[in-house]
């Protein structure tokens, strides 16, 4: 397992799931995105509530508290941080974040790591009040 500290979810995170929900209209926009991605990495995973069940997804979250909340049937998931994918180069088709970046330590390392192991990179990010997106790009 590579070295780094305690995500802030192994200590708020116990009961993420309890609360969360995925938005369909938002899971669509994600999808839409993703385009003809076969293969996808979803990094910052979380407990998978965006991962798409049409492909093959491989899960990327830091904190052992949100990996023992994905629940039963969601994609496989390797505890790692953004900055250093435990992938080759060209691993899958895309790789996906959803409100994952402001836990980064560095996220112009976990970009270049997220372009590094994908053919094509997605994005989501939210800003409340009323900034929702999705951007991809190659």
């Amino acid at each position: 397992m590579p070295a780094f500290q305690a995500p802030v979810y192994d200590r708020i995170g116990g009961r993420y799931t309890t609360g969360r929900r995925t938005d369909p209209r938002i899971a669509a926009r994600i999808w839409a995105a993703l385009g003809g991605a076969r293969t996808v990495l979803n990094v910052g995973a979380g407990s998978g509530s965006y991962e798409p069940p049409d492909r093959r997804v491989v899960a990327v979250e830091p904190s052992i508290v949100m990996l023992a909340q994905r629940p039963g049937g969601t994609a496989p998931a390797v505890r790692a941080v953004a900055e250093r994918l435990p992938f080759p180069d060209g691993a899958f088709d895309a790789a996906m974040g959803v409100l994952t970046m402001h836990h980064w330590a560095d996220r112009d390392r976990g970009l270049a790591e997220m372009r590094r192991v994908a053919g094509r990179v997605v994005l989501f990010l939210c800003g409340w009040p009323s900034l929702t997106w999705a951007t991809a790009w190659r």
